[in-house]
């Protein structure tokens, strides 16, 4: 039994402990990843539109990636994989990793602010050697890096000093990402620090000039006590931004937290509605977790409404990174308000799609998004600073593609409009994106329509194979965890061997290879080949057939790591044979 392409869920906020969302949440997460894929992917022969109609070649060059707003970078992943544990599926977000890549795009003539990337690939996936088929849309720009110049900033700065702040220096990480952005501010920006635990309290108001001094001060006062007021520490910081923030400057708040809200109103549905009326007037939201107990779906949730992203403090240099290196690119949006919407003809279907959690598939032929804003990526080519790490890559999406027949032509057509900031007029362009050959059939090499997606039809099936293993390991069935993992590093190899020297992949085997050595010290199996594992769909457990469900639940035995876990084996046996007859009615 092969498995299933996965798709990514939210899930665990670090490693195995956390509990599950429902199932119910998952689907609809799941499916939010897809449609952006649909509907970005369209875009690929630029036809039509308005004032930003890109041509379908030339000369000219988009000057640098473009991220998606609502990304979770993989610092709790790699973070969990270092300390000797294993993530779970929630920690692995697909867009946060494909930021962590980056691929040169095509030449494209494009006159306006966003240039579409699309490409397809036709070839065999990683995980079981089966036919694939995958529309990659990414974003260009251009806006050059180089010579990029960002509105003036109003920013608040929203730090929860909590108790459990004091733990494995977590405060102590906070400040030195604090003492970076302070040094990295312009004299025109304005900074205001808040600080909450069971209380709320300005420590550093908006002052009439930036004064750093003053701001680092405030910052080294801060010290771990009380509880952790999420809803009232988080309110206050945008509430300071006025209900009209001026339209000449950046309103944006930072806000991290490295734990559950404990005090003044802990419902996550309440924090959300009360963030989003407010974002709502135009301000901005990035989220920051710390630590490893974080509220990842809530921290998640709120950097998708804010136009920003979801980032993950592991260490020191985690912290200079963000706080500068991303930041700096992520304060400004290119384009407000995306509005996509894809279409199939009658010979293909989408599966499902990867690379943003905003997605919304309306029927296997259809699908559309909304995107608040899009953003300059902060990395310009394959290697990383010295001393820095991975996160700036730029987004792409992937969806998966389904052929019906056996004709050539027409893949999926796409309508894409937005509008740049401070600019009411709405930017519109349709695409389409054909494959002339036999789309059933496979090529003995993979397919693939320029030269530079090489590298994304690599992250993306690495992507899967990671995936998989997250799943499986979730649930106990490390032999299959193995068995997706080797699978990955076979062909991530081979890759590696065929093509020139790609520092991110490389950095993604190493990965692989850590989860593997995570696996091993639990007693796992390398002896199981995928064709003897269930099948993994989005948000589920694995699928056991009902002839398998002995050779496979013993694993789960030894899910908690040594002796006195056997209750977790019959844990297993119910919760599969409960999910066998969920599917039989």
């Amino acid at each position: 039994m092969r498995p299933h392409l996965p798709l990514p869920t939210p899930g665990p906020t670090a490693g195995l402990r956390a509990r599950r969302p429902a199932r119910s949440s998952l689907r609809s997460l799941s499916a939010a990843a897809s449609a952006v894929a649909s509907a970005l992917l369209l875009a690929s022969c630029m036809s039509g539109g308005a004032a930003d109609s890109p041509g379908a070649g030339g000369d000219g060059d988009g000057g640098g990636g473009v991220g998606f707003g609502g990304a979770q970078d993989i610092g709790e992943f790699r973070g969990i994989l270092e300390r000797g544990e294993l993530p779970g599926p929630g920690t692995l977000d697909a867009n946060g990793f494909f930021n962590e890549h980056f691929a040169p795009p095509p030449a494209v003539a494009c006159s306006g602010t966003l240039c579409i990337t699309p490409g397809l690939s036709v070839g065999r996936g990683w995980l079981d050697d089966t036919h694939q088929t995958t529309v990659q849309v990414a974003l260009t720009t251009n806006v050059d890096p180089a010579d990029y110049t960002r509105l003036p900033m109003r920013l608040v700065v929203v730090v929860d000093h909590s108790g459990s702040m004091s733990s494995d220096g977590r405060l102590e990480k906070v400040k030195v990402g604090l003492g970076t952005l302070i040094d990295n501010l312009k004299d025109e920006d304005r900074l205001a620090l808040i600080s909450f635990d069971d209380t709320v309290t300005v420590d550093a108001p908006f002052a009439p000039a930036l004064d750093r001094a003053a701001l680092k001060a405030a910052v080294a006062k801060l010290q771990p006590r009380g509880s952790t007021n999420i809803f009232d520490g988080l309110k206050a910081g945008l509430d300071l931004l006025g209900d009209a923030p001026p339209s000449d400057r950046q309103n944006r708040v930072i806000f991290l937290s490295d734990g559950l809200a404990t005090a003044g109103d802990t419902s996550t549905a309440s924090i959300i509605a009360m963030a989003t009326s407010r974002i709502s007037r135009g301000i901005g939201l990035t989220t920051i977790g710390v630590g490893n107990e974080f509220d990842a779906p809530l921290m998640r949730g709120l950097a998708e409404r804010g136009a920003g992203n979801f980032y993950y403090l592991e260490d020191a240099t985690a912290a200079g990174e963000v706080f500068h290196d991303e930041l700096d690119y992520f304060m400004s949006p290119l384009a407000l308000e995306l509005e996509l919407a894809a279409t199939t003809p009658a010979e293909w279907a989408m599966n499902g799609a990867v690379g943003s959690s905003l997605w919304r598939q309306l029927s296997s032929g259809s699908a559309a998004i909304a995107m608040p804003a899009v953003f300059l990526a902060s990395r310009t080519g394959q290697a990383p600073d010295p001393g820095g790490g991975r996160r700036g890559g730029g987004s792409t999406i992937f969806v998966d593609m389904s052929a019906l027949g056996s004709r050539p032509g027409r893949v999926v057509d796409l309508r894409l409009s937005y509008r740049r900031p401070g600019s009411a007029e709405r930017i519109t362009t349709t695409a389409t994106i054909d494959y002339d050959q036999d789309p059933r059939a496979t090529p003995e090499s993979p397919y693939l329509s320029y030269d530079g997606m090489a590298e994304r039809y690599a992250m993306y099936n690495m992507y899967l194979g990671l995936h998989a293993a997250t799943e499986y390991a979730s649930f106990g069935s490390y032999d299959c965890a193995v068995a997706a993992l080797s699978a990955t590093r076979r062909h991530g190899k081979a890759w590696l061997a065929e093509h020139e020297a790609d520092q991110d992949l490389t950095a993604d085997l190493a990965l692989v290879d850590r989860f593997l050595a995570n696996l091993a010290e639990r007693g796992a199996s390398v002896d199981r080949g995928l064709a003897g594992c269930p099948s993994v769909q989005p948000g589920e457990p694995p699928i056991w057939g009902d002839d398998e469900i002995d050779g496979h639940v013993h694993p789960l035995a030894c899910a908690a790591g040594g002796n006195g876990s056997g209750w977790l084996a019959i844990a297993g046996v119910v919760l599969f044979a409960a999910r066998r007859r969920r599917a039989r009615r």
